[in-house]
């Protein structure tokens, strides 16, 4: 629609600006949509979204604000809008601390000030802190000056505020933005949220944003959760707040709000391996560094310095409690050690603002997997300090780069102890382990399967154990490059027993998927066998009562058993049990393959 027709229609609605603005005070309303902590539930904060914009005669709110900025009182509606939602959400039942997410129109980073002082005003008259103000603006957007926007965000930052960009990914987004730019929290867009969990392009695109953001110092929010899948997968790549409505719908009725989301913080995390003992290590290591509120002044930061501390930087929170950064010695004695720079640091100008001397650092979630605090990390030099860690998104502690590296060796070392030797695949305790978590985790469909050779004490008679252990490196490769998948871990139990757990998969999958590893095990293990053997298709030998037979060449045998989404299971006898009963019926069936899920046996496929 062109700016003439908008206008014209704008006018024929109403008589002038002032009674559009008066109609807007009247008839618009706002909802909010919860955006909570990905591991608690906890409510972090609400979005304002408007509402009602359809009794106006408009279609979406972005027609409202076209319509405002023709007729040249957006900067009026906009005040007139922020009234609204903060007058609002100051009423939310058991608000505490959570924060309101307020949308920012691009057009209005050209106003100068770019309305923090009527904002502040708004805020004074209901006693709320700008720190629970998160202001957004989308990506997608047509942003015409990344200059205009990183001196709306300093000055923001300056004031309090905290700061976002909407539906990453949607727009031209780049890399060098973030960096530039240095939001607070970075918006996932719907589109790489939906269906995440089964489609590989999705998961990797957002888990690299997501690392990105960490070391930048921003926490990520995935929009537009609707599934359980899709929860789980956010939460494993580390999104850290969740959005969507699976969560909850954005209501009007304030009485619709919760201080915790049970559907979040019951949902279980994916099992990793050994997790207790690595968030042991990491918790042991965490330093609870007395941080400063970004208030202070720099009277208490050198307070602080002199008092000697044992690392050389200062963590800095805002009035919320989370963390803006770390303020580093050496920045500080470079003013002191300067003639009149301790004096210079106390001026008035200089001492009531940290903000010159906090640099950003990587932060991560208490619950982040240490793989992924080491990768943090990986890059960074010992004076940058390590990663602040927190907790439903307050600042919690510090974790050194030095720390991270001793408990990542530490781990390391544990790994080795229990790699089998030979195929240098996760042993037996570390299966025990997968099987133990994944069996009581009910949120997704999972799948045991147990592989074991056929006929492989033969083969090893006859042709020897050097022959045999390549039977086994042979059968370890394909199984490796099965558990490259995320949803997919393998591990070797001993001698010719193998595993493979796998999440997610239906059992169609799973039929598919072992198939095809037992056709190219059959196809790769025939290279094996002498020319005349692989021709007869079978060697003879002794059984284990010494009598001669003839037995085929090579295969795998597997046992697949299901658990459906919904089911935990605590109990290893039955595990035990179920399992055991489809081993002997794979060894005797055709295919080679049988399978149930857990209390209902299911006939042995034929594929």
């Amino acid at each position: 629609m062109t700016a003439q027709p908008v206008l014209a229609t704008f006018l024929k609605g109403f008589p002038s600006p002032h009674a559009f603005l008066e109609s807007a005070e009247t008839l618009l309303d706002y909802a909010f949509q919860p955006i909570v902590d990905a591991h608690s539930g906890d409510s972090y904060g609400y979005e304002a979204l408007l509402r009602n914009v359809g009794q106006m005669g408009f279609q979406t709110p972005v027609d409202v604000f076209d319509f405002a900025a023709d007729a040249g009182v957006l900067i009026e509606l906009e005040c007139l809008l922020r009234k609204k939602a903060i007058t609002k959400f100051v009423s939310l039942p058991n608000r505490g601390k959570a924060k309101l997410f307020l949308n920012v129109d691009a057009r209005l980073l050209e106003t100068d000030g770019y309305l923090f002082e009527e904002t502040g005003l708004l805020l004074d008259g209901v006693n709320l802190a700008a720190s629970q103000i998160v202001l957004e603006v989308c990506e997608a957007g047509e942003i015409g000056d990344n200059g205009r926007l990183a001196e709306f965000t300093k000055l923001g930052r300056d004031l309090g505020f905290g700061f976002a960009i909407d539906d990453y990914g949607r727009g031209y987004a780049q890399l060098k933005s973030l960096y530039d730019i240095e939001p607070d929290i970075l918006k996932i867009d719907r589109f790489f949220v939906q269906a995440i969990n089964s489609d590989a392009r999705k998961k990797l695109m957002v888990r690299m944003v997501v690392d990105v953001a960490h070391v930048l110092g921003m926490r990520v929010v995935a929009e537009g959760v609707e599934t359980a899948q899709e929860l789980t997968t956010c939460k494993d790549i580390g999104c850290d707040l969740i959005q969507g409505y699976l969560v909850a719908r954005p209501f009007q009725d304030l009485e619709e709000a919760e201080a915790r989301y049970p559907v979040v913080s019951s949902a279980a995390k994916r099992p990793v391996l050994a997790p207790r003992d690595d968030m042991e290590l990491v918790n042991r290591e965490i330093k609870p560094l007395v941080p400063l509120q970004d208030s202070a002044r720099m009277e208490e930061v050198l307070n602080l310095l002199r008092a000697g501390r044992a690392n050389p930087f200062i963590p800095v929170i805002n009035a919320s409690g989370e963390p803006r950064g770390l303020i580093r010695e050496k920045d500080i004695k470079t003013f002191v050690y300067m003639p009149f720079g301790r004096d210079l640091l106390l001026n008035p100008v200089m001492s009531n603002s940290l903000g010159a001397f906090t640099h950003r650092c990587p932060i991560a979630n208490f619950n982040t997997p240490l793989d992924q605090l080491v990768e943090m990390v990986a890059d960074e030099d010992d004076e940058a300090g390590g990663i602040i860690i927190t907790r439903n998104g307050k600042y919690c502690g510090f974790l050194t780069t030095t720390s991270l590296l001793k408990i990542s060796n530490e781990v390391r070392m544990r790994a080795a102890e229990n790699q089998n030797p030979l195929t240098k695949m996760p042993g037996n305790a570390s299966i025990i382990q997968y099987v133990q978590n994944d069996a009581q985790s009910p949120e997704v469909e999972r799948s045991f399967c147990y592989l074991d050779f056929d006929n492989f004490k033969p083969f090893n008679d006859a042709y020897g154990f050097t022959v045999g252990d390549r039977a086994l490196l042979l059968f370890s490769e394909l199984l490796k490059r099965l558990a490259t998948s995320e949803d997919v871990f393998a591990g070797h139990i001993g001698g010719d027993d193998f595993f493979i757990g796998a999440r997610g998969r239906t059992t169609a999958d799973m039929k598919n998927m072992i198939g095809d590893l037992q056709d190219a095990f059959r196809h790769q293990a025939e290279s094996l066998y002498d020319p005349s053997d692989r021709l007869k298709g079978y060697i003879e030998a002794q059984d284990r009562h010494g009598v001669a037979r003839k037995f085929p060449l090579l295969r795998c045998s597997a046992a697949i058993l299901h658990l459906p989404v919904g089911l935990s299971v605590d109990r290893k006898d039955i595990l035990g049990r179920q399992i055991a009963s489809l081993k002997r019926e794979a060894k005797g069936c055709e295919s080679g393959i049988a399978e149930a899920a857990l209390g209902q046996l299911v006939s042995p496929t034929v594929l």
